[in-house]
C-alpha cells in the first residue's frame, strides 16, 4: 500500500490523479493509474532516487514526474535518464523553487520536460528557478504551468494548498496523461510535441523565464491525430 512520510507526495500524487471526492476535484487525470516510488528520506536519496526510476521502468510507466532535485548541474543521473527516453517514457521534471538564474537536477537536463511555476495572473512566480546554461548549451525550464496555491490531498483525508515548482510539474504529467487516454495510439514524442506546440507565452512573461509558455489541453489534443 503507497504511503506518505509528509506530505509532498500526496500533494503531488493528487493533482496528477486525485479522484472527486465530497465534491472536491484536485486532479488533472482522475483515471490515471500511478506507480508511486518514496526516494528521498532515509539517507542517500540520489542511489534511492536512481533505483526508484528503474523501479518505475520496470512497471512499464508512460510518464515520470519528478517534483525533486538537486542545486546546479549534477549529471548522475543522466545515463537512466537516456534510458527513460529510449523507453518512450516522458519524463516531466520540476526545475526548482531558487528564482532566475538556478536550476536543478534532473530538471536541468535537456532530456527533461523541465517545469517552472506561473501564479493566478498567468506570471511566472517569483520563486521559480530558470537557468541559460553554457555547459551543455540549454535554457530551463521547457514551459511553466500554474504552481501557486494549488489545492489537493494530504494524508489523513485532508486537503492544502502548496505553492512550488512541484506543484507544476504534476500539472503537466497529468495533462500528458490525459491526452495518451485521449488519443491512445499517439507517440510518446507526438504528445510532447503537442504540449509543446499548444504553449503560449502570456504577455509580460519572457522566454528566459517561461520557456515555450503555458499549455493548453484543448489544443494540445486538436493538434495529435
Amino acid at each position: 500500500m503507497a504511503r506518505d512520510s509528509d506530505d509532498h507526495g500526496t500533494h503531488t500524487a493528487g493533482i496528477i490523479a486525485g479522484r472527486p471526492l465530497g465534491g472536491t476535484n484536485t486532479g488533472i487525470a482522475p483515471s490515471a493509474m500511478l506507480w508511486s516510488a518514496l526516494v528521498i528520506e532515509d539517507g542517500d536519496a540520489l542511489a534511492r532516487t536512481l533505483y526508484g526510476l528503474n523501479w518505475a521502468i520496470g512497471q512499464g510507466v508512460h510518464i515520470v514526474s519528478m517534483s525533486l532535485g538537486w542545486p546546479g548541474y549534477d549529471p548522475a543521473l543522466l545515463p537512466i535518464f537516456e534510458v527513460i527516453r529510449r523507453r518512450g517514457i516522458l519524463p516531466v521534471i520540476a526545475i526548482g523553487n531558487e528564482g532566475a538564474n538556478t536550476s536543478r537536477s534532473p530538471g536541468n537536463y535537456q532530456l527533461s520536460m523541465s517545469v517552472g511555476a506561473s501564479d493566478q495572473n498567468s506570471q511566472v512566480a517569483e520563486f521559480s528557478s530558470s537557468q541559460a546554461r553554457t555547459r551543455p548549451r540549454h535554457s530551463t525550464p521547457t514551459l511553466v504551468a500554474p504552481g501557486v496555491d494549488i489545492n489537493s490531498c494530504l494524508p489523513g483525508g485532508r486537503y492544502g494548498l502548496y505553492s512550488g515548482t512541484s506543484m507544476a510539474a504534476p500539472q503537466v504529467a497529468g495533462l500528458a496523461a490525459l491526452l495518451m487516454s485521449a488519443r491512445p495510439h499517439a507517440s510518446v514524442a507526438e504528445v510532447e510535441a503537442a504540449i509543446l506546440a499548444s504553449c503560449q507565452l502570456p504577455a509580460g512573461v519572457t522566454a528566459d523565464r517561461g520557456g515555450a509558455g503555458i499549455p493548453s489541453a484543448v489544443r494540445a489534443l486538436n493538434l495529435l491525430p
